[in-house]
């Protein structure tokens, strides 16, 4: 679904961002993104959603050469990519509603069919019934989920998390990483891009190492996250019981 081949990102000063990274992603992968700060991980995903352009290789999304997309073509990939950002970047004088449903009405889709899309999609990440409040009026995972829903409400085939729990407790960082896995398991490629080891050591699944721009590891973890989801439903009625 996403292929990276020999990629290289440089910045205006000669600054760089990502070097000669190839790779592959396929559909409906959980991919956790990390390195320290200046690794690479925003440029990353910058480019897999064309805010930036490779100085050098080819990125391949669904097939399409991404690296030399015409500037009209763009909102057409988009609408296959949700993004969410760490510091939310929701509008504050627009409800829940007009925050989430600002795709839809751009795609032209009447008032009634906007609030029903929002509220399906609010629905799913628990906040149907905070469609009228205020961005202010919100918690900071609460808005964090609002963001994720607006990624959300195109049905995207790709989501691309950069930070979504750099500033949350860890409380609130466990909902929106449950969250996130439950988007995957419905069939939704993530690529969560995160700092946290005790996170991405606790979940599993393939990791992406960066460092100075260039890919230093690529490997699967074993995770404990899902035997401790299990743990608290406690175990399964026995046969006997009936």
């Amino acid at each position: 679904m996403i292929e990276l081949y020999n990629v290289t990102k440089r910045y205006p000063g000669g600054q760089l961002g990502l070097s000669d990274v190839s790779l592959k992603i396929a559909k409906g992968q959980l991919v956790f993104l990390t390195g320290a700060s200046g690794a690479g991980k925003s440029t990353f995903l910058k480019l897999i959603y064309c805010e930036e352009v490779p100085t050098e290789g080819n990125i391949l999304v669904n097939g399409r050469n991404v690296s030399s997309l015409p500037r009209n073509k763009i909102p057409y990939l988009r609408r296959t990519i949700g993004v969410v950002f760490q510091n939310f970047r929701l509008i504050p004088r627009k409800t829940v509603f007009e925050n989430v449903a600002y795709l839809p009405r751009i795609l032209g889709l009447d008032r009634k069919n906007q609030k029903k899309l929002a509220y399906e999609t609010l629905r799913q990440v628990g906040l149907a019934h905070r469609i009228n409040a205020f961005p202010v009026q919100l918690s900071g995972g609460e808005q964090q989920r609002v963001a994720i829903a607006r990624a959300l409400i195109n049905q995207p085939e790709i989501l691309l998390a950069d930070e979504p729990t750099g500033n949350l407790d860890p409380e609130l960082s466990e909902e929106i990483l449950r969250l996130l896995l439950d988007i995957n398991l419905r069939g939704t490629t993530v690529i969560f891009a995160t700092h946290d080891r005790d996170l991405i050591t606790r979940v599993g699944h393939r990791v992406l190492t960066l460092r100075e721009g260039s890919l230093a590891d690529d490997r699967e973890l074993p995770g404990s996250f899902y035997s401790q989801e299990a743990d608290k439903t406690g175990p399964a009625p026995s046969e006997e019981a009936h």
